[in-house]
């Protein structure tokens, strides 16, 4: 029999593969806004998430030969979300902060071009909104945006990782 690691160590292992994935699929949707097959491709990988960590999940069950509690595969998901989660926010931050670091400005700018098309009322709030923001200088800086995303990772990824706990106990090992 196997040397079975620390759930801990499992996590962040898995975990930084699972960040090499979250970065790709960060880095084709960002430039997913100037490329249609890009914005297809993250999708399909941001909907191949649950997969991917039910795989991973579900090997760790089966190397404890199926005993393991809901509990420890839940903290296993949740370790591989926030594990994942720093990776890409790591290069997420270098890639938004040195080498596109126009891209939350440029988003904006989008936005207000395409909601001065948007007839009614609250499409002309909006678009006087942003500009304020942009004019105030208040837009989110590169780390507030990754912050963000870390804590929205775990926090859904929490949610997934639950909803999968249970779908990896109900196959026999």
């Amino acid at each position: 029999m196997g040397e079975v690691k620390s759930i801990y160590r499992t996590g962040a292992e898995n975990g930084a593969v699972f960040g090499i994935y979250l970065t790709v699929l960060s880095i084709m949707f960002m430039y997913g806004f100037d490329s249609v097959l890009f914005m297809y491709l993250s999708m399909a990988m941001f909907l191949g998430i649950p997969g991917v960590v039910y795989f991973y999940m579900r090997k760790y069950h089966v190397s404890l030969h199926g005993i393991s509690q809901f509990s420890a595969l839940w903290m296993l998901g949740i370790l591989i979300f926030l594990f994942g989660s720093l990776i890409c926010g790591v290069v997420t931050y270098v890639w938004m902060q040195y080498i596109e670091p126009t891209f939350i400005y440029d988003q904006v700018q989008m936005a207000i071009k395409l909601y001065e098309t948007v007839p009614g009322e609250n499409a002309r709030m909006l678009t006087d909104i942003l500009k304020q923001a942009v004019e105030n200088h208040m837009l989110p800086s590169a780390i507030d945006i990754v912050i963000e995303m870390i804590m929205l990772t775990t926090f859904v990824g929490s949610i997934i990782s639950m909803i999968l706990s249970a779908v990896v106990r109900m196959k026999r090992v």
